[in-house]
């Protein structure tokens, strides 16, 4: 990859950054070292932020965000969002042995959640293109439409931090180091 320099901003150098770094810490209790690169962008910054707030709120649990949060990074082979996802995953509801399943990309024993990860990875590899059995099979597991529409926001929401660390070259914070993650060489 080029080398570029995405700046790893902090309140004095980032342009009109003071609000997302003060909803980032709202948000996180710190400002992620993903906010401070977006912050390159102050829009950017932003719109992360909004929507951070936007899928929190959605109709998935917290467990089932923890799912969407990871199984797309992991297919988009973003170290540093596995490796905060899999931080918060086990903060929340999210079980450590349903990380550790998504961290390798290995089926969940947990049928609804599985179907989910099956569904999120469906939209990402036919990129948003799916079959009727493909609904059929995600609804059949007991979602409902809002949900699929709750997926799509989560995909776009983790393409945008996805896309960002790639280009930005974003370190992983401290915070989420016992996480760190290596996409498999054959993905990344």
């Amino acid at each position: 990859m080029t080398n570029t320099n995405f700046p790893l901003h902090d309140r004095n150098s980032a342009p009109d950054a003071s609000a997302a770094f003060d909803r980032a810490e709202a948000i996180f209790g710190m400002v992620p070292n993903l906010t401070r690169k977006m912050s390159t962008s102050p829009q950017l910054a932003e719109a992360y932020l909004d929507l951070t707030d936007r899928f929190e709120r959605c109709s998935l649990s917290p467990e089932e965000r923890g799912v969407v949060l990871l199984t797309v990074s992991r297919f988009h082979s973003c170290d540093y969002c596995m490796a905060a996802h899999s931080m918060t995953g086990r903060m929340t509801d999210l079980p450590d042995a349903a990380v550790d399943a998504l961290r390798n990309d290995e089926v969940l024993s947990d049928h609804r959640l599985e179907a989910l990860r099956q569904f999120i990875n469906v939209m990402l590899e036919k990129r948003g293109w799916v079959d009727a059995s493909d609904l059929e099979a995600f609804l059949g597991a007991g979602f409902n439409e809002q949900q699929i529409m709750d997926v799509i926001l989560g995909i776009g929401l983790k393409t945008l931090s996805n896309y960002t660390n790639h280009i930005a070259q974003t370190p992983v914070d401290t915070a989420f180091e016992n996480e760190r993650w290596k996409a498999p060489a054959a993905q990344g």
